[in-house]
This record gives structure tokens, C-alpha cells and sequence, in this order.
């Protein structure tokens, strides 16, 4: 029983930060309809980039951010603005192809620079431990949650409430009325595909310390994101961090309670076991 709750409470933190992952495909995919198979190589990106600063300077990985957010953002803008955005509309196969070269892009560069053995950046936090009841809580995964959430809610009241929301909000319903109102469609574009990478830069800190990182790992990010973002209903915010809590608590389950190879396929098997009884994902539509 405390093995259980101690899986629960693992998924629930490590989940959020899965959810903060999807969350970034969820607004490109809402503004544009672009599946970035290059997701989860920008994380390594970023991690990779809290590595080089914690190496050069020492800096622990959550107070990178502040260097890592701003270029990882400038990058987004500028592969959307010169890479997808030519392309963008036209058939979907280019653009996966598009992306998966991106992808592979990153892989190699990352490869070709820092080597193909696994790393880490440790972080001041990640030694910390918290006990509640019997229920042993890790510094590192507190504050992703912690940060997840925050940074979840602060995407849903920028969108709502701001008038960058609005124009965003408004070429993801109609692009062409959009337009007509005096927004700037690609405009709103590049900056929503900017955004999604910078957020991936948070992320990409909050997953960092304690996990060994190598250039290959993107693949593995880019399909859990894509667990995720499928099973919240691929814009719905609620449901996408729900849909990252459910995969990680399967993930923490799974290397608890079954060999490492099983272990690693319960996220997959609960994936298609919701979408055989609820195809439209975790949340409910009238």
C-alpha cells in the first residue's frame, strides 16, 4: 500500500511537468493545426543547454531558465519563421517531414557537440527530500509540480485576458475572420510557436535534475507529449494536464510493480485502452 501511494504521488508531480510538455504542443497545434515531431528534441535542447550553462558557470538548472527561455524562444521563432512557415498548410506529409529533420538536426548537432554519453546537471534542490506520513516527496519533483501548475494556469489567463490571447484565440477559431478583424495571422503564429518552445525550456529545467540526458532521448519526449496531448482532447487545459498526470502515474506504477520492460509499456497500454472506450479524449464535449 505505501508502494502504491508513494507511485501516485511520484506520477501526480512527475505527470504536471508531462502536462507543461503537452501544453506547448497544444497551442502550436491550436494556432497553426502543426504537429511539431520535433517536440521533444527542443527539450533536450534546452536541457542541454542548462547542462552547457551549469558547466561554464556553475549555474543550477532552474536559474538557467533565465538565459535558456529568451534563446530557446528567438530559435522557435526563427524555424517557424524560415523553416515551417513556407511550407505551413500545404500537405501534412512535408510538414512531418519538415519536423522530423528538424528533429534529427537537433539530435546530431547535439551529438556532434556534446558527445553521445549520457550527462546530468545536478540541481541544489534535487537532494532535498520531504517526508509526509509514509510518502517520501523529492525536492526536484515538488517544484516542477509546483511550477507546472503555476505555469498552466498563467497560459490560461494570458489567453483569456490579454489581447495577445485574444488574437491568438481568434486565429485558432476562424484564421480567415481573424484576419479581417486587422490580425496579424502570421504574426500570431510565429509568436505562438515561440511561446510553445520557450515553454519547453521550463520544462525541459524542471525535468532536469536528478535525469540523465543524452541526444537521443527527444524521440522519447515527442511521444509522451503526444500520449498526453491526445488523451486531454489536444486543446482542452484541463484535460491535457490530466492527460500528463494519468501518464505518469502509469509510468510510476509500472516501475514499481512489473519488470522494467512491461513497466515501460503501461503508459502505452492505458493509452489505447481510453482511446478504444473514450476517443475523444479525457474530457467530456456536449
Amino acid at each position: 500500500m505505501d508502494e502504491l501511494l508513494q507511485a501516485l504521488v511520484q506520477g501526480f508531480f512527475v505527470g504536471s511537468a508531462y502536462g507543461l510538455l503537452a501544453l506547448g504542443m497544444g497551442l502550436v497545434y491550436g494556432v497553426s493545426g502543426i504537429v511539431n515531431f520535433a517536440h521533444g528534441d527542443f527539450v533536450s535542447l534546452g536541457m542541454y543547454l542548462c547542462f552547457a550553462l551549469f558547466t561554464a558557470f556553475a549555474l543550477d538548472p532552474y536559474v538557467s531558465v533565465i538565459f535558456t527561455v529568451p534563446i530557446m524562444i528567438a530559435l522557435g521563432a526563427l524555424v517557424y519563421r524560415f523553416l515551417i512557415k513556407p511550407i505551413a498548410g500545404r500537405q501534412l506529409l512535408m510538414v512531418i517531414q519538415l519536423t522530423l529533420g528538424v528533429a534529427l538536426l537537433i539530435q546530431n548537432g547535439l551529438m556532434m557537440v556534446f558527445g553521445g554519453q549520457p550527462t546530468r546537471a545536478p540541481s541544489m534542490i534535487e537532494s532535498k527530500l520531504f517526508l509526509v506520513g509514509d510518502v517520501v516527496i523529492r525536492g526536484a519533483h515538488l517544484v516542477a509540480c509546483i511550477v507546472s501548475f503555476a505555469l498552466a494556469i498563467l497560459l490560461y489567463v494570458m489567453l483569456q485576458s490579454t489581447d495577445t490571447g485574444r488574437a491568438i484565440r481568434a486565429v485558432q477559431q476562424e484564421p480567415r475572420a481573424a484576419a479581417l478583424m486587422g490580425v496579424d495571422v502570421g504574426r500570431v503564429q510565429v509568436m505562438t510557436f515561440a511561446i510553445g518552445v520557450g515553454v519547453l525550456a521550463i520544462a525541459a529545467a524542471l525535468l532536469l535534475p536528478g535525469l540523465p540526458i543524452q541526444p537521443t532521448q527527444g524521440l522519447r519526449f515527442t511521444v509522451i507529449t503526444l500520449l498526453v496531448f491526445v488523451l486531454g482532447g489536444m486543446t482542452n487545459f484541463v484535460a491535457i494536464m490530466l492527460g500528463g498526470i494519468v501518464i505518469g502515474v502509469a509510468e510510476a506504477i509500472g516501475t514499481i510493480y512489473m519488470t522494467h520492460t512491461l513497466g515501460q509499456l503501461l503508459p502505452y497500454l492505458i493509452f489505447v485502452a481510453i482511446m478504444l472506450f473514450r476517443p475523444q479524449g479525457l474530457v467530456w464535449r456536449s
